[in-house]
């Protein structure tokens, strides 16, 4: 189970997945890596491969065995030389839980294997003072010791630790290709491989938990549903969606690329006047019954409000008001068609 969940989420990066197993092969391996992807993009899986690779008493073609006694402690969660650290709960990593959970604790010999390894999950949201106090470890680090420092940007890093790390990058792949994989690969049906590709960010371990999880098709029919009818409400019709929008919460980020991608759909059909390049193509009725109520600027205007919206709300807006003026936006138009 654990190998399919490995092999799910790495899927496309075979690269960085061939630089690791080389690396323990050789034995050629550093002494800090920073991990660079998008979330949702692999990068805590492959970390945690790395770590269970380079912690295996008889790794094979730079992987885990997965039956020696290292890997079954490693896999049970209780491996004594394997360190997480992860954000508290202000979504912080403050520089005295790095002096303390790494720094100092990198001085103690490993216990159990002839390493010991540090994954430092969210590494972006170390400041400079955090960072300099990893610095020196970094720079002389004791020979048993490997940094896997996980990062959705290596900008937010000094240019101190960026050189003396070993540089991973997980880039996100092509949404014809994730749909290919999903469709050729694991038999996702086409319609539902085309919404779980435009929405995953180029992760195909994202799209296979969104292909396979009945909660994302029901929230893709709902607001699929409200989208096809929204060009022919009243602005009050629209302001009552807003308990769905609290509802959906938890989820609005894949809420909002839903309705981009909507609109995004609407536009290709008005200026090209065909399905083919629309990732909803299996709501094509719906489609062309709403293509025709907006005019184009309109819905180029829709776009430019939902890329708002998610630059509002990433600043920790009143939900609440966030919302309204969302639907607000949403439902303003210059013309309406009968």
């Amino acid at each position: 189970m654990y190998e399919k969940e490995v092999e799910e989420r790495l899927i496309g990066h075979d690269a960085v997945l061939k630089h690791i197993r080389s690396a323990v092969s050789a034995g050629r391996v550093s002494h800090a890596y920073l991990v660079e992807g998008a979330e949702g993009a692999g990068k805590k899986t492959l970390a945690g491969q790395f770590a269970m690779a380079l912690l295996c008493k008889a790794p094979e073609n730079g992987e885990p065995c997965g039956r020696c006694d290292s890997c079954r402690v490693f896999l049970s969660g209780n491996h004594p030389d394997m360190h997480y650290i992860r954000p508290g709960e202000k979504g912080t990593l403050p520089v005295q839980r790095i002096r303390e959970e790494l720094v100092q604790d990198m001085e103690i010999l490993p216990y159990y294997a002839g390493r010991k390894i540090y994954i430092v999950e969210r590494a972006h949201l170390m400041n400079a003072q955090a960072q300099n106090a990893l610095l020196k470890t970094i720079e002389e680090p004791p020979a048993y010791g490997v940094i896997l420092l996980l990062a959705e940007s290596v900008q937010s890093f000094l240019p101190t630790v960026r050189s003396r790390c070993v540089l991973l990058r997980l880039l996100p792949l092509p949404e014809e290709k994730v749909r290919k994989i999903l469709t050729g690969r694991y038999g996702v049906e086409e319609s539902t491989a085309r919404a779980c590709a435009a929405l995953c960010g180029g992760s195909v371990g994202q799209a296979l938990r969104l292909a396979r999880s009945e909660d994302f098709i029901r929230l893709r029919e709902r607001w699929m549903e409200w989208l096809s009818g929204l060009a022919r409400q009243e602005t009050w019709e629209v302001l009552a969606r807003a308990k769905a929008l609290e509802e959906d919460k938890a989820v609005i980020e894949d809420v909002l690329r839903m309705m981009q991608i909507w609109f995004r759909d609407l536009i290709i059909l008005r200026e090209t006047g065909s399905l083919s390049g629309c990732v909803c193509r299996d709501l094509d009725a719906k489609l062309e019954s709403s293509a025709n109520l907006y005019e184009i600027p309109e819905l180029y205007r829709k776009i430019e409000v939902l890329e708002d919206a998610k630059k509002k709300l990433s600043h920790n807006v009143n939900y609440g008001l966030w919302s309204d003026w969302l639907l607000v936006e949403l439902s303003r138009r210059k013309t309406f068609h009968q």
